[in-house]
């Protein structure tokens, strides 16, 4: 395999699927994006980017102009002309926090549906997938095969874990400048095979086992996902105490044992990666007897921290019921129109819940966000302004929840009279204190 031309599949065309796709085809390699979505595939085909995700349309551009990506909803098709198969389809929570694997285990059985008899199949998840996933997986796909009547099904595929570490609004970068790459698999020549195909960028390579892979993807989250809840805690006693946060969090990171990365205080963590994957881990542990407390206290700090803005705007507005307030921001984080675990969510629904009228912006997640608030916009309470300034029309106050770039530039006199609470410590207080009621996240 080693001296053949590279040849991938990916299944799944969401944010990893897609720019981990586009970018191994803008490395040279022959790339088959797949997704069950035939609207979607027929958009890709032409170019278009489903997803806004800087950089990736550039990358793509060029993919499909050197001719070494196409698009398709035929697995068959997919899998014969691949030796290394990607899984990058989602892994959401369930109610009880666990990962649901379902679209992953469909994966699993398309995949195994098209190996031939002579085959040798490299089946890599790039899904971030429960620890233990890689071996059950073996076994799964080689019984599917076994029923089929596939001779030695096990010497017709290997399972590899390759996590991805890619941030959303900045996942080009990720990909193509990465910190590391892990690669897990049983069979250490296999998992030079997948680490080959990233030998253009030179990156620091990890190789490990199946479950030690799955584990680092976890613990990597969970560990960020941590230094956020620990800041915001922090601010909320910094509030008390008359400290300020932001410098606190300077002195902090100036240390190289913590680093300044991940300690901006504000109003907690979203998106489609850090609340499902401790919460994933919590239950992996509870599974296996051990109980996750600081887990947990960071899934409850940070949920308790997305209302933050609301309770500071009761301490000024008591009464929200036909007050009329703006939200500037929806999108979980700058440079994405991801929607998913966005803080926006609970902070609009509370205003909603207790009367008040919202008026919302947000320069790209506008479209995923009328979809998640199809049943407030019904009500009339809820409506959308296509710019910053519009959206401050008429309103009593402003509560900033994403931290745009647009956002940062803002003429002060259109926010006099009104009360501002700056979810992401974004503005100087000093300056907005001359020109509205104003506060942030863990400064006095």
């Amino acid at each position: 395999m080693a001296n053949k031309e590279k040849r991938i599949a990916v299944i799944g065309t969401g944010y990893v699927g897609l720019v981990s796709g586009a970018c191994f085809a803008y490395l040279g390699h022959k790339v088959i994006g797949l997704d069950i979505d035939r609207e979607k595939i027929e958009r890709l085909k032409r170019g278009e980017v489903p997803i806004y995700e800087p950089g990736l349309d550039r990358i793509l551009s060029k993919a499909l102009k050197d001719g070494n990506i196409e698009f398709t909803t035929d697995y068959g098709y997919a899998v014969k002309n691949a030796d290394f198969i990607f899984i990058a389809v989602g892994t959401p929570s369930r109610e009880d926090g666990s990962a649901d694997l379902s679209f992953v285990e469909s994966a699993y059985r398309s995949i195994a549906e098209h190996i031939g008899d002579n085959d040798f199949k490299v089946i890599v998840n790039k899904s971030t997938v429960p620890v233990g996933t890689g071996r059950w997986a073996k076994e799964f796909i080689a019984g599917l095969l076994r029923e089929r009547g596939v001779k030695e099904p096990e010497k017709r595929f290997e399972v590899v874990s390759n996590p991805e570490f890619l941030r959303e609004g900045k996942a080009v970068e990720d990909f193509m400048k990465p910190d590391r790459v892990v690669v897990g698999a049983d069979n250490r020549e296999v998992a030079g095979f997948v680490a080959s195909l990233y030998e253009k960028l030179q990156p620091p390579i990890l190789i490990t086992d199946l479950p030690t892979a799955e584990m680092i993807k976890y613990a990597s989250n969970a560990f960020l996902a941590t230094k956020i809840s620990f800041i915001n805690e922090i601010a909320n006693v910094c509030e008390r105490l008359g400290a300020d946060v932001t410098v606190v969090a300077r002195g902090m990171g100036l240390d190289h044992r913590i680093s300044p990365h991940f300690l901006r205080a504000g109003c907690g963590f979203g998106g489609s990666c850090f609340p499902k994957d401790v919460k994933a881990l919590i239950h992996t542990a509870r599974s296996v007897g051990e109980e996750p407390r600081l887990l947990s206290s960071v899934i409850e700090v940070n949920e308790r921290q997305k209302l933050r803005p609301v309770e500071k705007l009761l301490k000024h507005i008591p009464e929200l019921r036909g007050r009329k307030v703006a939200v500037w921001g929806l999108a979980f984080k700058p440079e994405t129109d991801d929607m998913r675990e966005a803080p926006s969510i609970p902070i609009i629904r509370e205003l909603l819940k207790r009367g008040a009228e919202v008026v919302a912006y947000d320069p790209v997640a506008t479209g995923n966000a009328k979809r998640v608030f199809e049943r407030e916009l019904s009500t009339g309470k809820l409506r959308f302004a296509s710019d910053k300034y519009e959206a401050l029309k008429g309103v009593d106050a402003l509560i900033l929840v994403t931290e745009w770039e647009e956002f940062r530039d803002v003429d002060f006199d259109k926010l006099k009279g009104k009360v501002v609470i700056d979810g992401r410590n974004l503005w100087e207080p000093s300056i907005m204190r001359e020109f509205c009621t104003y506060e942030s996240i863990g400064r006095p």
